[in-house]
């Protein structure tokens, strides 16, 4: 599949939302915006077959993350202000993040005055590097929280995780989806918890699929869960109904597409 031009992005895609879920409360603590495109037809699929192309050129990759700014300053603002418990988190790779585009954006959609709200996304690999780290800082001082997405990918060492300076743990969802049947996994995942509570993080497991593994996390003492057993990614007028009426682990819920 073609690279998309900036002007394609800029007109086709925008973000959709994917609630993460506080697991003792039922709340929607957060949202993780998500790209996807939206066809000719009106109908609405996932960006994720285009996305690592994207990212590879300086000018789509800017072109792509100013229209998820711009879909969250159009979504997610008026909720802000309706909602005072809610973040929306975006992924950022590190080459933007720590160049000072991202605050020339930010200002220049109006976000300023909300990036208490907005958490970027960062995966292990790319925290760990010299651009990484630069990265995170500029984000935490202009602001913004920092997640470490796809914990437990990478070849990291504690250590290391423990010099970063961040605010959200995300638990890679290849982790979450073994803790029921392999027992070093659940002890790896308990670790992490104490890890995380001794470095005062919240954490956040992704890809949870089933009732089973949120029952798992919550005793666990993970803080949040993203994932299927809870929603697809949606648009901003069904995170508001989210919003308002939470979840509960005690209730069916439907099964959406996974997060791409």
């Amino acid at each position: 599949m073609p690279v998309p031009t900036p002007g394609r992005i800029a007109k086709q895609f925008t973000a959709h939302y994917q609630p993460i879920v506080d697991l003792n409360t039922g709340a929607v603590a957060g949202f993780e915006a998500l790209a996807r495109v939206v066809k000719a037809n009106g109908s609405i699929t996932s960006a994720g077959g285009v996305i690592e192309q994207i990212e590879r050129r300086s000018d789509t990759l800017k072109v792509l993350i100013r229209t998820i700014l711009a879909s969250i300053r159009r979504d997610m603002v008026p909720l802000f202000e309706r909602h005072q418990h809610f973040y929306v988190s975006v992924n950022i790779p590190p080459v933007i993040l720590g160049s000072g585009e991202v605050l020339r954006l930010v200002k220049e959609l109006k976000l300023t005055p909300h990036l208490s709200r907005i958490a970027c996304e960062v995966t292990e690999r790319q925290a760990l590097t010299a651009l990484g780290r630069s990265a995170l800082d500029r984000a935490r001082r202009s602001g913004m929280s920092v997640a470490i997405d796809d914990f437990g990918t990478g070849h990291s060492g504690l250590m290391q995780i423990a010099g970063l300076d961040f605010d959200i743990l995300k638990i890679d969802h290849s982790l979450i989806n073994t803790i029921l049947t392999n027992q070093t996994a659940g002890r790896m995942l308990r670790g992490i918890v104490a890890l995380a509570a001794a470095l005062r993080l919240h954490t956040v497991a992704e890809g949870v699929e089933t009732w089973e593994e949120a029952f798992f996390l919550r005793a666990a003492g993970v803080d949040c869960g993203q994932g299927w057993f809870w929603s697809r990614a949606v648009s901003s007028l069904e995170a508001s109904r989210m919003l308002e009426e939470g979840y509960s682990l005690a209730r069916d819920h439907r099964s959406g597409s996974k997060k791409s």
